[in-house]
């Protein structure tokens, strides 16, 4: 009985650690052959950590954030070599997400998408895709994230976004995400 008992405390550890990561809503995605962004979409317990390393497994960017709610930030490695990369996003509880990347390989857009800054506040987004069936849009002011729709027919999709009071002038930018996995970050020209 002893035995049955401690079997099923130890199940119940596994599973309850295997519902810690399921409950986290953490995306790592390649934005640009050298831009990586993670994303967060409800907010973190704890503080935040990411780390990237080389292939050689070389520390090269590690990246504490204390955020009181849901999130973007991306990562520029231009100035690194090109290569494979991999990121860790963890908390206090032990690692969220994992991803490699080369950013070395160069992906053409699945979409074509363009932000444009309009005055008092307004941006206009035009999104093109004649294969796309959904396609989310996400605003964010700075790493805030601000406004999320998704629009179920996007072919050609041309709307005029009002943000009422941004945090700073050019910190408007917008996520275009489709179902199969294109993903791209505009921001106002």
């Amino acid at each position: 009985m002893k035995k049955f008992m401690t079997m099923l405390f130890v199940a119940g550890i596994a599973s309850g650690a295997f519902a810690y990561n399921d409950e986290k809503t953490v995306e790592i995605r390649q934005t640009e052959p050298a831009k990586v962004m993670v994303a967060v979409a409800e907010a973190p317990n704890t503080a935040l950590t990411v780390k990237i390393t080389d292939s050689d497994n070389r520390l090269v960017l590690r990246d504490r954030i204390t955020k009181s709610e849901a999130f973007a930030k991306r990562y520029d490695l231009n100035a690194l070599p090109a290569g494979e990369y991999s990121i860790e996003v963890a908390d206090e509880n032990g690692t969220l997400r994992t991803a490699t990347f080369n950013t070395a390989i160069k992906n053409k857009p699945a979409v074509f998408s363009r932000v444009t800054a309009m005055g008092d506040n307004q941006y206009r987004l035009l999104v093109s895709n004649l294969a796309a069936k959904d396609v989310t849009v996400q605003i964010y002011d700075g790493e805030k994230l601000i406004h999320t729709e998704t629009v179920d027919n996007p072919q050609g999709l041309h709307k005029i976004y009002t943000i009422a009071k941004p945090g700073f002038p050019n910190s408007i930018s917008f996520r275009v995400s489709t179902a199969s996995g294109f993903e791209t970050f505009v921001a106002a020209r």
